[in-house]
């Protein structure tokens, strides 16, 4: 038996096919409902993805999120699946679940390179749907991968992202492929006599592996029927691993035969190479492979299904906790049923809807604690989500480019109400509320992006940023410069619109009191952006051996650096006053943005925060209102400039 065999290299086109025409296809298209206990086990069994053990409840979230661009899933009957429920579809009724519209398709000139009629310019499709499309969807999904990744155009991305939904479809539903394959002695004699007269399935034909192979050597002779049955055998075998090569990851490893620990788990496609190739005790795996196959054939019996499962999830969560990898798997399970962070938007919105009216009433305190009130408790919702996903990763809180937009909104918020307790003018108030209720927004939509790009939001991250204490600290602090950056820009906002409006004109202390909360958060964005970039070199001494390589992310914070000092050292001169410090506070902003999302468009250099693409419009466009409110307020100090008087001396007017 071949395992390396090239059919394998093929899985995950020759998938749809081999299970549109399997046998349980046939099967009734409904089942009774899954029982919220039967829900509860299954989405807390242990799982290994992406380079680390999660809950079953993260991966099927993650991947309907991938899929379908939300966790639940609304039927065309109205009704709603949790990812839970979709999942236990996805593994046990295929067939139905090929009915379920679930992949979302953005661009309905996919539906038009498929052959297929669009229901709507951006609609949800089934699996069975699509399928009519896939061979020339697959000859699309070519084309467009050979073209240079940032010469794609959005049909060329949403053509590629539709072919992995589909993969990714096929190699969910694949988790029993093996199990359901049928597997033949074709009465040979001597298959007979090891397996019996008819095969029971692959947990129970495995434990006899070692007899299979030992014939299969003896019998030499090509034209015996008990060679062409064992081949025949071994080639139902070799078929039923290019349908399971990409199934989940859900079973503890067996430890080699010297003893040595495997830290990657298996799915059934490896129980059986591993029966197969190895000498290891796999008496544990094969039970709970035959497990898994009961499970399978009790999935209408729900009482007996229950049963089972619970049987398999104490087993599976057992081992891991033996290898000591199951610790957080129920805190994340909290930590995505609690929706700290999409809590924290709606309490974000609120606070500043309450804070709109505070300053239509202001002489209303209520409406002043009420804004406060709501702020901070969505600061409190955020901050709570950001240690969770710091202890269930035991990393900092800054590892991806999602993690920066949650902690540099936090640090942003916190930093503004310190200054609202300070100054009491609701100005921190009103921008502490805004500004969170954006940088909420941002995540949740940029959430969808990095799951699609790398599959999670807490992957393991690549060697040399795993981390050490230098690399703790440079990205927290580096994070905390952005953070005042970008205060210092919204901020110098309120100063430009309240002289373009007109707001408490001629009010000199209520300006001058902008600018010292401009330049004071200046300051702070200083003092960290600076300490962060040296911390930057020392962790890349550390770890790369060398301090400064020129890096875009490095050339990014140094230039940070390099602008705040322009502006203290611009106002400490006298080369500006408060109008030029709001306008140069502005610019910082720009160049923050550039530093912390522009560098990752050119797609080098060593860091790990993500080369993301689809960024580069909106930035283009938050830049160009940028500049248009720089143009305005250079028209408004023009509008304003003092003209010398009737019959004055020029010279003592210049």
């Amino acid at each position: 038996m071949n395992f390396s065999s090239p059919l394998r290299l093929f899985a995950a086109l020759a998938l749809g096919m081999a299970l549109a025409n399997s046998s349980f296809a046939q099967q009734k298209n409904t089942h009774a409902p899954w029982s919220d206990e039967v829900v509860e086990l299954f989405s807390t069994l242990p799982v290994q993805d992406g380079g680390r053990i999660k809950p079953m409840d993260s991966y099927a979230g993650l991947h309907l999120l991938t899929l379908n661009g939300k966790r639940t899933l609304k039927l065309d009957d109205g009704t709603k699946l949790d990812q839970n429920r979709w999942l236990l579809d996805v593994f046990f009724f295929p067939e139905i679940a090929r009915d379920y519209p679930c992949f979302r398709v953005q661009n309905d000139g996919v539906l038009i390179t498929m052959g297929l009629e669009a229901k709507a310019k951006r609609a949800w499709y089934s699996y069975n749907e699509l399928i009519p499309g896939r061979d020339k969807l697959e000859e699309a999904a070519s084309r467009a991968a050979q073209i240079e990744k940032i010469k794609r155009d959005s049909l060329d991305i949403q053509i590629l992202k539709l072919a992995e939904d589909l993969h990714t479809f096929e190699a969910l539903s694949s988790l029993l492929s093996l199990s359901r394959q049928d597997y033949s002695t074709d009465a040979d004699p001597a298959l007979v006599e090891i397996f019996g007269p008819k095969q029971a399935g692959l947990a129970w034909m495995l434990p006899k592996q070692a007899a299979l192979q030992e014939l299969a050597r003896t019998n030499t002779d090509a034209d015996s029927a008990t060679y062409k049955a064992v081949r025949n055998l071994f080639s139902e075998l070799d078929n039923a691993l290019t349908t399971g090569f990409r199934a989940v990851a859900l079973f503890p490893p067996a430890d080699n035969a010297d003893g040595q620990r495997d830290d990657t788990w298996w799915r059934p496609y490896d129980v059986l190479v591993q029966a197969f190739t190895t000498d290891r005790d796999m008496s544990t795996q094969i039970e709970l492979l035959a497990t898994l196959e009961k499970l399978d054939q009790q999935k209408n019996q729900p009482d007996a299904f229950l049963a089972t499962l619970r049987d398999f999830h104490n087993r599976v969560v057992g081992m891991a906790e033996a290898r000591g990898e199951y610790g957080h798997i129920p805190l994340e399970v909290k930590l995505y049923r609690w929706n700290l962070f999409t809590n924290s938007l709606v309490f974000y919105l609120l606070a500043f809807l309450i804070a709109t009216f505070s300053f239509l009433l202001p002489n209303k305190a209520w409406l002043r604690y009420g804004t406060a009130g709501a702020t901070i408790l969505a600061l409190g919702l955020a901050a709570t989500g950001i240690v969770l996903r710091c202890i269930i990763r035991e990393r900092p809180p800054v590892v991806t480019l999602y993690d920066t937009i949650l902690f540099i909104t936090s640090v942003v918020v916190l930093a503004a109400l310190f200054m609202e307790w300070i100054t009491r003018q609701r100005i921190g108030l009103f921008i502490a509320a805004f500004l969170g209720a954006a940088g909420m927004f941002l995540a949740g939509k940029y959430e969808l992006k990095e799951v699609a790009s790398s599959g999670d939001t807490m992957a393991s991250v690549v060697a040399v940023l795993d981390t050490n204490y230098y690399l703790a600290i440079h990205v927290t602090t580096v994070a905390m410069g952005y953070a005042g950056g970008l205060l210092a820009s919204a901020i110098a906002h309120v100063w430009i619109f309240g002289k373009l409006f007109g707001i408490r004109k001629g009010d000199k202390a209520f300006y001058k009191g902008i600018s010292r909360m401009v330049y004071g958060t200046v300051c702070f964005s200083l003092l960290f952006a600076l300490f962060g970039t040296i911390m930057g070199g020392v962790w890349a001494n550390d770890s790369w051996g060398r301090f400064w390589g020129w890096d875009p992310k490095e050339n990014g914070a140094l230039l940070i650096c390099l602008w705040m000092l322009i502006i203290l050292h611009a106002r400490l001169g006298g080369y500006i006053r408060e109008r030029g410090l709001a306008n140069l506070a502005i610019i910082g902003g720009m160049v923050v943005s550039a530093s912390w999302w522009g560098v990752n468009l050119l797609n080098v250099g060593l860091h790990s925060y993500g080369f993301t693409s689809g960024v580069a419009l909106t930035l283009f466009i938050m830049w160009g209102i940028e500049a248009l409110v720089l143009a305005l307020s250079a028209i408004d100090a023009m509008r304003n400039q003092p003209r010398p008087s009737r019959g004055a001396n020029p010279e003592q007017s210049a």
